[in-house]
C-alpha cells in the first residue's frame, strides 16, 4: 500500500446543494482512490469508523436529529451519528440551528411539532469561516443556506427529519422525538478559539503550516482535508501535492512531512472508540 492515498469524493446532489463524501467507506457512498476506480474500502479491506464530507448548503437543510449508537444499531443497522462542522465559507450574518429551547420534554416538543410552531423553539448561533460547531447525537440541528463546511462524523447515514420548511419529503417524527437530547447533557455548540476538538468517537485538529509540519501516525490512520492554501505531503520518496478541499488518507505507522503555506483539518479516531460491529465482536 502507498503510504499516502489521495481520495476522490463520492458526490451526492441534494435539493438544497450538494455533499462530497471525501473520506467514506460507508455502504451508501464510497470515496475512491484518485486517478483510479478503486473504492477506498476495497483498498483498505475494512470499514472506517468516521466519514468526512464537504457540504455546500445553498438553501437550509431540514431540521433534523441523529440517533446514538444503541438506537441506530437496533433500528437502522448502522452506527450512531455524532458530528462536527468546520465552517469554510459563510454569507454575511450567517447562522445555523443547534439545539432547542430549554425545558422541553418529549411530550411538550411533540405538541410543538403538531402545532407547526417549531421554528420558535429552535436555538440559533451565528457563524463565520473558521468556526467549529459540535453536534453530538441527539442534538436538533440544521445547516442554513449560504454555508459551506467540512463535516467530520461517525460513519453513519441515519437522519431523522422533523421539519422541512414546506418541502414535500418524508418525515421521521416519532423516531426524532425518541432520540432528542432534551436535557442538553451532550454539550453541543460552538467551540470557541478552535484548534482541537476531542469527542468520544473522533478527534479533529486545525493544522496551520507556514513552512513544515512533521507527524507520525500512531493511531489507526490520519486524514486531512485542505481548508486553504497549497503545499505538499511526503513520506520517504513519495510526494503528493495538496490543493484546496483535497482529502488524503495516511495509514498507521507512517511518518510524514507537510510543507507549504496551507491550512488543513486533520481527523482521526479516538483510541477508546469502537464501532457497533467491533463491540459485538469483542463481546462474542
Amino acid at each position: 500500500m502507498k503510504n499516502i492515498i489521495k481520495l476522490k469524493p463520492f458526490y451526492s446532489e441534494k435539493i438544497w446543494g450538494y455533499e462530497e463524501w471525501c473520506l467514506s467507506t460507508h455502504r451508501n457512498g464510497n470515496s475512491t482512490i484518485k486517478d483510479s476506480d478503486m473504492a477506498l474500502i476495497d483498498k483498505l479491506g475494512k470499514e472506517l469508523p468516521i466519514l468526512n464530507k464537504i457540504i455546500q448548503a445553498n438553501d437550509t437543510l431540514s431540521v433534523q436529529v441523529h440517533p446514538d449508537d444503541e438506537f441506530s444499531k437496533k433500528y437502522e443497522n448502522d452506527n450512531g451519528k455524532t458530528e462536527c462542522w468546520y465552517i469554510l465559507e459563510a454569507k454575511e450574518d450567517a447562522s445555523l440551528i443547534c439545539g432547542i429551547k430549554p425545558g422541553h420534554t418529549k411530550e411538550t416538543f411533540e405538541k410543538v411539532i403538531e402545532s407547526g410552531n417549531i421554528e420558535e423553539e429552535l436555538e440559533t448561533i451565528s457563524v463565520k469561516p473558521g468556526d467549529m460547531i459540535y453536534i453530538p447525537a441527539g442534538t436538533v440541528h440544521a445547516i442554513e443556506g449560504g454555508l459551506k463546511l467540512i463535516e467530520v462524523q461517525q460513519s453513519s447515514d441515519v437522519t431523522y427529519r422533523m421539519y422541512d420548511w414546506g418541502r414535500d419529503r418524508e418525515m421521521h417524527i416519532e423516531k426524532s422525538l425518541q432520540v432528542i437530547d432534551y436535557e442538553g447533557k451532550n454539550k453541543g455548540g460552538k467551540i470557541e478559539n478552535f484548534t482541537k476538538l476531542e469527542t468520544p468517537y473522533f478527534i479533529v485538529e486545525k493544522i496551520c503550516v507556514d513552512s513544515e509540519y512533521k507527524d507520525y501516525v500512531s493511531e489507526d490512520f490520519h486524514s486531512y482535508t485542505v481548508i486553504s492554501g497549497s503545499g505538499s505531503i511526503g513520506s520517504g520518496d513519495e510526494v503528493l501535492t495538496l490543493d484546496k478541499e483535497e482529502t488524503i488518507y495516511i495509514p498507521n505507522g507512517v511518518e510524514y512531512t507537510i510543507t507549504g503555506n496551507i491550512e488543513l483539518l486533520k481527523s482521526y479516531v479516538s483510541k477508546e472508540y469502537k464501532t457497533s460491529e467491533e463491540k459485538i465482536l469483542a463481546e462474542a
